[in-house]
Formats: C-alpha cells, sequence, structure tokens
C-alpha cells in the first residue's frame, strides 16, 4: 500500500472509530487529504474496499500482538495480562470507540467481504484465548474452553465499551477482574 492509500485507510479507520462505517464518506476523507474524491475512488473503488482494508489492518495488528505474546512464552495468567494491556491502553488513549465495536455494532448493515473480515476478527479472539485457557487447563474439553474463551472475550469487549461510554476508567478495572476467575476456574 502506497502512502496516499495508508493516509486514506488511516482517516478511514478514524472516521469508523468515531461515527462508524456507515456515517463516512469518500467526500470527508479526500477534504481532509486535500484531494479529489476520484483520488480515494483510484486507491479503493467502493466504500466496501476501503472498509475492508481498515478491518483487514486492524485485524492483522490484532494478529502480531497476539502473536508476540505467545511467543513470549509466557504463563497463561501473564499473557492474559499482557492482552488486558491492551485493551487498558485503548482505554486511557482516547474516548473514540474502536474499529471493531463500530463495526460489529453496524455489522448487518456492512458489506458482506466486511462481516466475514468482523467474524475473523472474532475468531482470531476467541481461538487464541481457548488455547491459552487450554495451557492453563489441559483437562479442559474443547468445548468447555470454548465457552470460557468466548466469556472472556465478551468480558473484555463489554468492559472496554462500558469504560468508555462512562468516561470510567475504574468501570473497565472492576469488570476485568473476572477474567482471571474465568482463565483460574
Amino acid at each position: 500500500m502506497n502512502e496516499t492509500a495508508e493516509r486514506i485507510v488511516d482517516l478511514a479507520e478514524l472516521a469508523i472509530a468515531t461515527k462508524g462505517y456507515s456515517a463516512f464518506s469518500f467526500r470527508e476523507i479526500a477534504a481532509h487529504l486535500d484531494i479529489k474524491s476520484a483520488s480515494v475512488h483510484y486507491h479503493f473503488p467502493t466504500k466496501a474496499h476501503l472498509g475492508l482494508a481498515v478491518a483487514e489492518r486492524y485485524r492483522a495488528r490484532y494478529e502480531v500482538a497476539l502473536q508476540q505474546i505467545a511467543r513470549e512464552q509466557i504463563s497463561p495468567i501473564n499473557a492474559l495480562d499482557v492482552l488486558v494491556n491492551i485493551y487498558r491502553q485503548q482505554i486511557s488513549g482516547s474516548e473514540r470507540m474502536t474499529v471493531c465495536m463500530m463495526l460489529a455494532a453496524e455489522i448487518n448493515q456492512l458489506p458482506r467481504e466486511i462481516q466475514l473480515e468482523m467474524r475473523a476478527f472474532y475468531q482470531l479472539n476467541i481461538t487464541w484465548l481457548q488455547a491459552l485457557i487450554q495451557r492453563q487447563h489441559p483437562q479442559l474439553n474443547v468445548g468447555a474452553a470454548s465457552i470460557r474463551a468466548r466469556q472472556i472475550f465478551a468480558l473484555l469487549q463489554g468492559a472496554m465499551m462500558g469504560a468508555k461510554t462512562q468516561k470510567d476508567e475504574d468501570y473497565f478495572e472492576h469488570a476485568i477482574q473476572a477474567v482471571s476467575i474465568l482463565l483460574n476456574q
């Protein structure tokens, strides 16, 4: 991706996280970059192409972060703490929601490609958490580990959304206390 395309994706990501997929336009991205709307269309023929580029990059970043945690070969509890810190940084870094939250809120109105990318993002996180749980509890069957992984992921997502909505970082801190309980059950 060239520099202009990268800047377009940056602005689209900001727009999605700030006001959602449905509410941003090529025209406003072009105006922000002081280029014509046709130039945005040159790099991304449709809004679906641009939205997909944002969602793919967002998932790829998380995948790299999860792979890095796995490479560190730390205990499951410490690995989960590192993941929680990623969420914590997103809360303290800005009042805007995350791309994942905003796209999830609009899932039924999104183009199919973006819906699939969002499902892949969720599955990436759940699969990683499931492996973590199975490392912590090798005797646990796959189904039970999958349920617990979904519970932890839902808790992290909900805690982050609640903290951002309430503008209260303590909301997140109180909610995530249940994360280690779920891992250690």
